[in-house]
């Protein structure tokens, strides 16, 4: 990336487009998400991944706003940067507002029970991974406290990575992500992930600013060699970077032969840019494989229609194939990896060591490649 943006230093994107990937029924909701990268001078390659700096849900910081005992327009000085800028922007756009970590507790560590507490490891643990900041202050709202030395305990707000999902020899000026909004519940409250779902629904199209710079894949990207054939494997979000690989590849001529391996829950709900795989396979340009785990008593992932066409995974890394898995490390990655191994064995026949041996050199010649999370 020649544009001079960077973690410290991000651009100013908006959102040109947004739709969402799965349909009514499924059991999770994901967006195709645009951003507008025109004259940024970003460049970035297939395979790169995205940071994003999403501001974090305007009512959770308005409740910590409240159990601070101050005023949304109250000015404070960033601990790290010493930026004086208000306390709601604060909150907004530089803290990790539920990170619960130590340095809150040893503000007030005169209180006999806190200190009971910092001294003991187990419940000091414990205690901070089941209680956020706001519990925190709610509990201990008799205690007082120095707004700014407050300011300083919170953690700071680290971008969320998304893989590009487009290439820009096909969309010039624009990055394309593919965005599953995340979930969970704390004290039976629903809590959503600060970055998806401010992509997904807080950002205004067109309006809300996103700061974002290009994360560089050290290895996860095409090989130079057009000719080479390419196997993907992306269950889920991890799809997105093979998106940005086959724009590329088809805009380039490629004559290199691809193969992808897509697993969701339910095809009717959560397949995943299915016009642009099957138009793909009706120009004969992919191959397709698809895992949908709901749609039959038996669960069936990836891995097991990698084992299903393992004869011919073999033949494709006989003839010099790359081989790419994208997604979750665990189980999926190691499963993958796994059946890759039984492969090598049952389809190479060769033994385990040797089995093992392969998949080791196909990683050391970067034939092998993951990028997992």
């Amino acid at each position: 990336m020649s544009s001079g943006f960077s973690r410290l230093n991000p651009f100013s994107a908006v959102i040109k487009e947004r739709y969402p990937l799965t349909k009514p029924g499924s059991t999770k909701e994901t967006h195709h998400v645009v951003l507008d990268l025109q004259n940024s001078g970003m460049n970035f390659k297939v395979g790169d991944s995205l940071g994003i700096y999403g501001d974090n849900d305007p009512l959770l910081v308005a409740r910590l706003v409240s159990a601070l005992k101050a005023q949304s327009e109250t000015a404070v000085v960033h601990p790290r940067t010493q930026e004086s800028m208000t306390l709601k922007t604060f909150l907004t756009q530089k803290a990790n507002i539920s990170k619960l970590t130590s340095s809150f507790l040893k503000l007030f560590k005169t209180d006999p029970s806190l200190q009971n507490l910092l001294n003991n490891k187990i419940a000091l643990n414990h205690y901070l991974a089941t209680n956020d900041v706001l519990d925190f202050l709610m509990e201990f709202a008799h205690l007082p406290f120095s707004l700014q030395e407050m300011i300083t305990a919170f953690s700071p707000l680290l971008p969320r990575f998304y893989s590009v999902a487009s290439s820009l020899l096909t969309h010039p000026d624009e990055v394309h992500l593919t965005v599953a909004v995340s979930t969970y519940t704390h004290r039976d409250e629903l809590r959503y992930g600060v970055a998806s779902h401010f992509l997904s629904h807080r950002a205004e199209v067109r309006k809300t600013v996103i700061p974002c710079y290009v994360q560089p894949a050290s290895h996860f990207t095409l090989p130079q060699d057009h000719s080479i054939p390419l196997i993907m494997v992306g269950p889920g979000t991890g799809v997105a970077p093979f998106r940005g690989f086959l724009q590329e590849r088809i805009a380039c001529k490629a004559s290199g032969k691809h193969w992808l391996f897509f697993g969701e829950r339910h095809r009717e709900h959560d397949f995943f840019y299915e016009d642009f795989w099957n138009s793909l396979v009706q120009q004969e340009k992919l191959s397709l494989d698809l895992a949908f785990s709901r749609d039959q008593n038996d669960k069936v992932y990836v891995q097991h229609k990698l084992y299903e066409k393992g004869a011919e995974v073999w033949n494709w890394l006989q003839q010099g194939a790359h081989f790419y898995v994208c997604g979750e490390a665990d189980p999926m990655a190691k499963d993958v990896e796994a059946t890759l191994h039984r492969i090598c064995q049952d389809f190479g026949s060769l033994p385990s060591d040797d089995a093992k041996a392969y998949i080791k050199e196909l990683r050391s010649t970067k034939r092998y490649l993951a990028d997992i999370y």
